[in-house]
């Protein structure tokens, strides 16, 4: 029997070591390397054990491989996927009732009945999983601990893996934040698509590209007509879902090399490659169409519109952003004031 002397000398060395990783992570770019440590960590502590982290898609509520393990690929690759529920093993039922299920028995539980031929084959008879979650209490994902034998765990045990799940959590809401981050500096908030600051870096990044290359391209400048008549009658909620609208047509219509923007309250910018001739205004005629087709008569109704000026630069020439855009610009108000739809600045 392990007396509690040597009980909180190992768990005082484990906490060490896990606040050694806890260092480390605050210094590193990557996750991957530290989970790794993380699992290395876990399974030094409790010989014999395989760790498994298993991350949470919460719009299919199904878990997936979150960092490289040590059990067999085929157990990996059978259990990818696998939707959580109630009796959905360890981790399936862990994930979704958000508490531990401490599993000592697989061959006997019910949780796992529908799956002993595949940890038979993987010699696996026992699963400790903890549900690790982000600072609002959902569930981000599992940290599994399986025996190749029937096991129970002990207090120290369950203290080790309960750390690791904490740290494993730290370590993914510090990505997921870092990920909002970048999210928030190139995107629009409302729109989610991107914003007048990464316009701004990658158009020019992509006229001088076009420009050794000798490739023309056309810049679409977007207008909402009646926007303010909108948000007036309808209401601002109205308005912002005009816009989400909006913006999700214009990237249904566009390709994924188009750079568009939300260039400020109904102004849209497109900076596009032609390939061919017209291109341009092809694309904008589609959009233009596209959008009075899916927003409501009751904006319609409102005298709401289109305008759309597009700016082009040939294959032989090198114009800055701000002039594409100035004279998109004026091309876009030539087709409102003209009730064109669409105009090309000549």
């Amino acid at each position: 029997m392990v007396s509690s002397l040597d009980q909180n000398l190992f768990l005082l060395t484990a906490h060490r070591q896990f606040n050694r990783l806890l260092s480390d992570l605050a210094l590193s770019s990557e996750i991957s390397p530290f989970l790794n440590e993380v699992i290395k960590t876990v399974e030094q502590f409790l010989p014999g054990c395989k760790v498994s982290i298993l991350t949470l898609n919460r719009e299919h509520n199904t878990l997936h491989s979150g960092a490289k393990n040590n059990l067999p690929d085929f157990y990996n690759d059978a259990i990818e996927g696998v939707k959580i529920g109630e009796n959905v093993g360890s981790c399936g039922a862990a994930a979704f009732l958000n508490k531990p299920v401490i599993i000592e028995n697989i061959n006997s539980h019910i949780n796992w009945q529908p799956y002993l031929a595949l940890t038979q084959q993987a010699n696996l008879h026992a699963c400790w999983s903890i549900p690790f979650t982000d600072s609002y209490k959902d569930v981000m994902g599992t940290f599994a601990i399986y025996h190749h034998e029937e096991k129970a765990p002990t207090e120290a045990e369950i203290e080790i893996v309960k750390v690791a799940a904490l740290i494993t959590s730290v370590a993914m809401e510090k990505v997921k934040l870092e990920e909002q981050l970048i999210f928030s500096a190139t995107h629009d908030e409302l729109t989610r698509i991107h914003n007048r600051a990464y316009l701004n870096e990658a158009g020019e990044n992509f006229l001088s590209l076009c420009a050794r290359n000798e490739m023309s391209c056309s810049v679409l400048f977007i207008d909402l007509n009646k926007f303010k008549r909108v948000n007036d009658e309808l209401g601002h909620k109205a308005g912002d879902e005009l816009l989400v609208q909006v913006a999700s047509v214009i990237k249904e219509q566009t390709r994924a090399s188009d750079i568009t923007a939300r260039f400020g309250g109904d102004e849209f910018i497109i900076l596009m490659e032609n390939n061919a001739a017209n291109e341009g205004e092809k694309v904008a005629k589609r959009i233009h169409h596209a959008i009075l087709e899916a927003v409501s008569s009751s904006i319609t109704s409102l005298g709401f519109g289109v305008s759309i000026g597009i700016a082009l630069m040939s294959s032989h020439e090198q114009l800055s952003l701000k002039k594409l855009i100035h004279v998109a610009d004026e091309a876009m108000y030539f087709a409102k004031e003209n009730n064109l739809g669409v105009y090309v600045s000549v």
